[in-house]
């Protein structure tokens, strides 16, 4: 009884804050130094189920009319990207781009760019067929494949609405949307743009998107081979 009370003792919630501290610290050390992995927890980010992707691979095969290759950035483009990524007008270029590999007019959609980053938002879309606005939330360092699959996702919002194409819950339309934007030729962006990186603080990592990289993976594994 003696110990538990002495023990007791030492349990403030100051130096459970301090143990917990330093068991982060040691966690991000074997993870960042021993191990050569972004030091982020598997809880960090919601898993997508393979049941669910599967039906959404269904969906979009099903109800798309079109096929479409792999989309790759032009050459003038994305060499103008490395040096001004934060450039409103070389951003614009890109979205008409993507668009266009779409099949979409990108002349009339607005493009806004911030550089306030919104929690659990990088880039978002409103449209009522005649007007469009495309948000792209722009986060330093300036990763130019993250840019791209952004971009492409909102793009892909537009063609799933265009089509009818579309899930009710939210969160799976979501996973439908990133599912439609791989199989639309632009895997290889979506799966560099989609990995876990460093943040702007030392010990702090961040995302964009809704799949993991593995689910990319997953997804253009899946399309290997298929035929209409």
């Amino acid at each position: 009884m003696e110990l538990l009370y002495r023990i007791s003792g030492y349990l403030t919630i100051q130096n459970i804050c301090t143990v917990l501290t330093w068991i982060g610290f040691a966690y991000f050390l074997i993870n960042k130094l021993i191990l050569h992995r972004a030091p982020v927890p598997s809880t960090a980010f919601k898993r997508v189920s393979r049941e669910l992707i599967d039906q959404c691979i269904s969906q979009f095969r099903k109800q798309e009319q079109k096929e479409y290759g792999d989309y790759e950035v032009p050459v003038g483009i994305m060499r103008d990207l490395q040096l001004y990524p934060d450039n409103e007008e070389v951003l614009k270029r890109l979205l008409c781009s993507i668009c266009e590999h779409m099949g979409i007019d990108g002349s009339f959609i607005k493009l806004v760019i911030s550089d306030t980053p919104v929690p659990e938002r990088a880039g978002a879309i409103s449209t009522d067929l005649t007007f469009t606005t495309i948000w792209l939330e722009l986060r330093p360092p300036y990763r130019i494949d993250s840019i791209i699959a952004v971009l492409a996702h909102e793009v892909m919002h537009l063609h799933l609405y265009y089509a009818g194409i579309y899930r009710k819950d939210h969160w799976e339309n979501e996973i439908l949307t990133d599912t439609a934007t791989v199989m639309c030729g632009f895997g290889k962006y979506v799966y560099q743009g989609y990995a876990v990186n460093q943040g702007e603080m030392a010990l702090s990592y961040r995302k964009v998107g809704y799949i993991r990289q593995e689910d990319v993976k997953y997804i253009m594994e899946e399309m290997k081979g298929w035929s209409r």
